[in-house]
């Protein structure tokens, strides 16, 4: 019964995040501190990574239903998603030259939360390896393969309710928009100050 609320219920937290995350974040940082230092964005993304880790090491959510479950774990996935999109902005904003944020920080909310359904797309079958990253993630996810490889990780990482799956998906996702962001706030602080008559 419940579980036919998880889909508009995940539509309307998308739809929050992607309009609301980002400012409401960047304006909570600018409370504690302004300008912002990068530490702080930094500081909180890795907290938000221990706890998506230890919630799928513990499997406390396992009791918690189905619909519980998932809106806790999609919105921890959203807010790092968040985290991405602000912390690239906390250095380059100090410029002056990034434009508008509000419009830049709905525009990346929305595609790399896209990129984390993408990420949730296909099906695990019982019994065989998860997918391995790459399939899923368009720039880091290849990195992540080797890596794990390298470190003879990927029985462990890749079995089927791997409890550490979850948490190097979200490191992918956050490296993914971490740079997608970082390019283009850079990219905007390298042009041209707008001219005063054009401020007005």
């Amino acid at each position: 019964m419940y579980e036919d609320l998880i889909f508009p219920l995940l539509v309307l937290i998308f739809v929050l995040f992607v309009i609301a995350g980002p400012v409401l974040l960047y304006n909570g940082f600018l409370k504690l501190a302004s300008p912002v230092p990068l530490y702080l964005p930094v500081l909180i993304t890795v907290l938000c990574f221990l706890l998506l880790t230890g919630i799928q090491v513990s499997g406390v959510l396992n009791n918690a239903g189905v619909v519980a479950g998932t809106l806790a774990v999609f919105s921890l996935m959203f807010f790092i998603v968040t985290l991405a999109v602000v912390t690239p902005y906390c250095y380059f904003g100090r410029t002056g030259k990034t434009g508008d944020p509000w419009i830049s920080f709905s525009l990346l909310a929305f595609m790399g939360n896209c990129l984390f359904f993408f990420t949730t797309m296909g099906h695990a079958f019982e019994g065989r390896p998860l997918p391995l990253f790459g399939s899923r993630m368009p720039g880091s996810g290849n990195l992540l393969d080797a890596a794990i490889s390298a470190l003879d990780l990927g029985d462990f990482v890749y079995a089927f309710h791997s409890p550490v799956y979850s948490a190097v998906l979200a490191v992918g996702l956050y490296i993914d928009v971490f740079v997608v962001s970082a390019l283009y706030f850079g990219m905007l602080s390298l042009l041209p100050a707008p001219a005063a008559s054009q401020e007005k």
